[in-house]
């Protein structure tokens, strides 16, 4: 079992940007909406799943609008972690916290309030508690009379949410009638992964992108779940069509949460989450042609 060690789940910069989406209650919870600016008939649904941080950070949103101008994607952002998310604010408190060049005494508010956010956050949004309320999103979402259920459905998870990206893949994750809830799925440096067992139920498509230095999940952890996805896709399906559904691409000195909390102002951050976000666009592109585009869908 992977850790989530304080400090790596909880590091990072707020990205600055005005999201442009709309926020609407959809199957039951407050769901940030974007769609392509052009007007044009989305080719697929997305639904992230954000990290720690929750719904509400300008970094997720933003990202959720460059899905849906560069691959013309509906996307959706919901509310799955019940206001258990941790605040914004502490990306600057962990930063206090591990800074060398600050003092004890100014360090122990920071660490305090660490302390005081962090151990709530992990036992109220454990994957017994919110596994339940992501399933039944993706089941109403595939069972949905509206066409948004005839889309090639994608779900995309950071760091919490790349557990719960990568379970939608599994044979389980399926609609009372059978049907799976997603299409594919992209996780990027997920976190409390069981391994090898989360990747040996993977069925749908799925790509991960993981950094070389992730203490999260490490290269031990890296190197199994390349040698589950590439046994996978040698081996196929009986019929032969699972062969190279799956991916996983390692970003040399990346970090943890490299994909959606680097520093704007660090050349060699914002190329690394540039890897992460093309990888993904790749992966949306290419099952949305597998599946066929779908005719275009609303919100609903």
């Amino acid at each position: 079992m992977a850790t989530l060690p304080c400090e790596d789940c909880a590091t990072g910069h707020l990205h600055n940007g005005h999201p442009r989406g709309r926020v609407e209650t959809l199957h039951g919870l407050p769901t940030y909406i974007t769609e392509p600016s052009s007007g044009a008939p989305p080719k697929g649904l997305v639904v992230m799943i954000p990290d720690a941080f929750g719904w509400e950070t300008p970094n997720s949103r933003l990202l959720c609008d460059t899905y849906a101008e560069r691959a013309g994607v509906l996307v959706y952002l919901p509310e799955f972690q019940d206001g258990h998310h941790l605040p914004m604010s502490l990306m600057k408190d962990i930063g206090t916290m591990t800074s060398g060049g600050n003092s004890m005494l100014k360090k122990i508010p920071s660490t305090l309030r660490v302390v005081y956010n962090m151990a709530p956050y992990l036992y109220l949004t454990r994957p017994s508690v919110t596994t339940p309320g992501i399933q039944s999103f993706f089941t109403s979402l595939r069972s949905s009379s509206s066409s948004v259920s005839n889309l090639p459905i994608f779900a995309v998870g950071f760091c919490w949410g790349g557990l719960y990206a990568i379970t939608l893949t599994h044979s389980t994750s399926i609609t009372p009638e059978g049907k799976p809830l997603v299409d594919a799925a992209f996780a990027a440096h997920p976190s409390n992964l069981t391994l090898p067992g989360d990747i040996e139920k993977v069925e749908r498509p799925l790509s991960v992108c993981q950094g070389t230095q992730d203490f999260v999940l490490d290269m031990k952890g890296v190197k199994q779940i390349q040698q589950v996805l590439e046994r996978k896709n040698q081996a196929g399906g009986g019929d032969g069509t699972a062969k190279g559904r799956h991916e996983i691409q390692v970003v040399e000195g990346a970090k943890h949460g490299f994909a959606v909390r680097g520093n704007p102002e660090n050349e060699m951050e914002m190329a690394q989450a540039q890897r992460a976000e093309d990888q993904a666009v790749a992966w949306f592109e290419r099952w949305i042609a597998e599946n066929g585009e779908g005719e275009g869908a609303k919100a609903s």
